[in-house]
């Protein structure tokens, strides 16, 4: 069939409006479908054609400027429309993150075009670079970065006793090797919807792919029972304190709230755990020793933090704590977001554990000089501001085993969780253990969708976690991403569960994430080649 017959199979116009037209529509699909990918309905089987109109686009597009600026508007939007549940935290945070990664996004659908029209290299090949490629680097850079939304995201599968099998893929080199899967498929795809030259090949090469990426997940799952034993008996408590950013919590609120940790501490503690877990910040107060020193008493300051830990001495069970650290020195007084590890008798057993990724707009202020003060008078709470931590804790509880405590979107991001569960000594952990405040974000999505990417962490490093969550969803997950036990959004109570420990090490905890940064590489650098020595751009597509 002629390549002219084929392009018309799908209507493309050369009139500038009609193709700008197209060019919407083929994005606007690919972010519908992407969009019921992720929790929630969390439909994750169409992430494998989601990329397919986007990709079609890019193939027959002959404007790159109008490929680029087309995409970008669009993704800007689906951005923002994602996003929107940051809002209550900062209002520029879904517009400022929207243009940003709209154009993330524009750039890896431009690589694929330019790889596929100039180098003429399949879909099934460029669309994995491209998209791909741009995925590596917005879930590590500016700020740390942001992992939500990968195609890997979307094979997470987060349901109670359920679990994917792509998606245990990534304990070879991490999430995007699962995201690596995905976008070959919808490579393929493209190649067959355009017949071009060895589709055939291309199909072979993403089923193959998917094939042995479904088949190594149901090897490791089966592995699960046997290579697990009895951990420590972990008991989680569940506030359901929903905090607005508009009013602040008068004394006497954050005295009835506390009585209700009081009330779910003493039933967690009851069932005879190793561990208790508070969420993240559940004392809203610094309570280390030196802060405490500076509380009047009587203030709601004072009581709270003594209260704190009186309440763990008398229920006689290790407990880590969400709350603040405060630090005096030369200069202002330092403020860290903390896991405290208090012992039975309600001191602290170790140092405390302080956040090193903040939240950029929540916790800090993210950009230089001029920036940085645009930003601040966005700000809900202008001058807020925390200290980073400076690396992991590795806590040891009754009975030997160890843990260390990602906090709050800490569980997002790989390289942290990475870092603490592997050092030079090798894999040094036992379990995570995640203290969350998610009440500060409505909704049911956001937090379906933080839960699946904290299974991500699990099978990447083959450890299981608890998540103590304030609003929800608390749960357990154990080292293939199954989620056991969970208590509902918006709802209070705690659970309690046996955690089982893997033994099984694998290869992204032994080499980390440098391997994404050569293939970031190799297809930037290919990129530039194609469009500075590539062939001249096809004659039949898009206008």
């Amino acid at each position: 069939m002629p390549v002219v017959g084929r392009a018309a199979r799908f209507g493309f116009s050369s009139r500038r409006r009609e193709a700008v037209a197209q060019h919407v529509g083929a994005f606007v699909t690919t972010g519908l479908l992407l969009m019921l990918a992720f929790p929630r309905p969390g439909w994750g089987v169409l992430a494998y054609v989601a990329l397919v109109p986007a990709g079609v686009a890019a193939a027959r597009t002959r404007t790159w400027g109008r490929l680029f600026w087309t995409s970008a508007v669009v993704f800007a939007l689906w951005w923002v429309w994602v996003l929107r549940w940051l809002s209550p935290v900062s209002l520029a945070a879904p517009p400022g993150l929207g243009v940003w990664l709209g154009m993330n996004t524009a750039l890896g659908v431009l690589a694929a075009g330019v790889l596929f029209q100039k180098l003429r290299w399949p879909m099934a090949v460029a669309l994995p670079l491209g998209w791909v490629g741009i995925e590596a680097v917005r879930s590590v850079w500016p700020a740390g970065g942001l992992s939500w939304f990968t195609l890997a995201h979307s094979q997470a599968v987060w349901a109670e006793g359920d679990v994917g099998r792509v998606v245990q893929a990534a304990d070879l080199l991490g999430q995007h090797t699962v995201g690596l899967v995905v976008a070959a498929v919808n490579g393929a795809l493209i190649d067959l919807l355009l017949r071009r030259k060895r589709a055939r090949v291309s199909a072979a090469w993403a089923g193959l792919l998917f094939v042995a990426a479904w088949g190594y997940g149901q090897w490791r799952v089966s592995q699960w029972q046997d290579a697990t034993t009895d951990g420590p008996t972990v008991a989680v408590v569940q506030t359901n304190v929903v905090p607005d950013n508009k009013v602040r919590r008068t004394p006497e609120q954050l005295v009835e709230d506390f009585r209700g940790l009081v009330e779910l501490h003493t039933e967690a503690a009851g069932g005879g755990p190793t561990l208790v877990v508070w969420p993240e910040t559940v004392v809203p107060y610094a309570i280390n020793d030196a802060a405490r020193a500076t509380y009047e008493d009587g203030t709601v300051a004072n009581l709270l933090a003594e209260s704190a830990l009186a309440l763990v001495a008398r229920e006689g069970v290790t407990t880590l704590a969400g709350a603040s650290t405060a630090t005096y020195g030369p200069g202002e007084p330092q403020r860290f977001n903390s896991a405290h590890f208090i012992g039975p008798d309600g001191s602290f057993a170790a140092e405390p554990y302080h956040k090193q990724h903040r939240v950029p707009m929540g916790e800090y202020v993210p950009g230089p000089g001029v920036v940085e003060a645009l930003l601040e008078r966005l700000q809900v709470w202008p001058g807020y501001s925390l200290t980073p931590g400076e690396g992991p804790v590795i806590y040891t509880l009754p009975g030997g085993h160890r843990v260390a405590t990602p906090i709050c979107y800490e569980d997002a991001m790989a390289g942290v969780c990475r870092e603490m569960v592997y050092g030079p000594e090798g894999k040094r952990i036992d379990a995570l253990i995640n203290l969350t405040n998610d009440g500060w974000y409505p909704g049911l999505g956001m937090r379906r969708q933080h839960a699946a990417l904290a299974s991500l962490r699990c099978i990447e490093n083959r450890v299981p976690m608890a998540r103590s969550v304030n609003t929800g969803l608390s749960t357990f997950i154990d080292s293939v991403g199954r989620s056991h036990a969970q208590l509902p959004a918006y709802t209070d109570g705690t659970l309690t569960r046996t955690m089982r420990t893997d033994q099984r090490t694998t290869l992204y905890g032994a080499v980390g994430g440098w391997p994404w940064a050569l293939f970031v590489l190799f297809g930037a650098g290919a990129t530039v080649y194609a469009a500075v020595f590539g062939r001249p751009l096809a004659k039949h597509r898009i206008g």
